[in-house]
């Protein structure tokens, strides 16, 4: 499926697309967060789940509509790893990262895997093959694309599987941990909440800046877009177009790259249980970064 070009337009006519703005800006002022270390609001999201105009001085430098048979290896490297970050219960295999009518399918399974650690330096993590009890996928852009400040977007739908966490998220390129800028984390069995969160400090002492929007919606149950604007004295997290919380503090300063994955467990999100059903996935759309001009 050849999807619609992001130049493209959206909503027909000039008088309507001047009309849908102003209904995404009156969404936007009704619903934006205070500048605060964590926030949560509830309502529905304003827009479809569909493109939405682009308002502002933005130029769009990377999009990536997966129009292939497989991941770009210019810009994508598919994990294979079994070290992971937070207890969690998978590994991550090249083989649960797929593209097939236009989309990156990222697969979660429940089946035994034994393989590299590939250990990148945690401390908490023993070196030599591991076994894990799950499977997923995690692509990602390190030492191919990264970039210093912009709009970053992910259409993108969220797996409805209890023990799951869907993450959209961006790592400095230089490796360094903190700095880390989380778009969106969807928990499978609280999949009304969105999750939008800045990390900073250092490894030792560790801070964040968090908010979570309620919505009335399943977000599991279409395409949403999730996205953020990181300039140097602000980021700011939208859901389909409508902004959804802001901060001032600990806004990095260094090129980030893309990542894009379901983890399954258990620190966070918990197990999966007997209602859980595998296989399940995180499917995108697209991948677009714009910069300002």
């Amino acid at each position: 499926m050849k999807k619609e070009s992001v130049n493209a337009t959206r909503y027909g006519n000039g008088a309507l697309a001047s009309f849908v703005r102003l209904l995404s800006l009156f969404a936007t002022l009704v619903a934006t967060p205070s500048f605060i270390s964590c926030a949560s609001s509830t309502g529905a999201s304003a827009l479809p789940s569909t493109d939405y105009p682009i308002d502002g001085p933005w130029e769009l430098v990377f999009e990536d509509d997966f129009d292939g048979t497989a991941l770009d290896s210019e810009t994508w490297t598919a994990l294979e790893r079994g070290e992971n970050w937070n207890n969690e219960d998978q590994a991550y295999t090249p083989a649960n990262a797929s593209v097939a009518d236009g989309f990156l399918v990222l697969s979660s399974r429940r089946e035994s895997w034994t393989g590299p650690v590939n250990s990148s330096g945690h401390p908490d993590e023993a070196l030599g093959p591991v076994t894990r009890a799950y499977t997923s996928a995690q692509g990602q852009t390190k030492g191919k694309r990264s970039w210093l400040y912009g709009k970053f977007e992910c259409r993108a739908k969220v797996g409805p599987t209890t023990g799951t966490l869907d993450a959209i998220w961006m790592c400095a390129e230089d490796g360094s941990w903190p700095p880390e800028i989380d778009i969106a984390e969807i928990l499978g069995g609280e999949r009304h909440a969105l999750h939008m969160t800045n990390h900073y400090g250092t490894a030792s002492d560790h801070r964040m800046n968090s908010g979570s929007f309620t919505a009335d919606v399943d977000l599991a149950a279409d395409y949403r877009v999730y996205s953020v604007e990181w300039e140097p004295s602000e980021i700011r997290w939208y859901l389909d177009g409508v902004l959804r919380y802001s901060t001032r503090s600990g806004v990095p300063a260094k090129p980030f790259y893309f990542i894009i994955c379901p983890a399954i467990g258990p620190d966070w999100t918990g197990d999966p249980d007997e209602t859980s059903e595998f296989p399940s996935a995180l499917t995108v759309d697209w991948v677009r970064v714009w910069q300002r001009k």
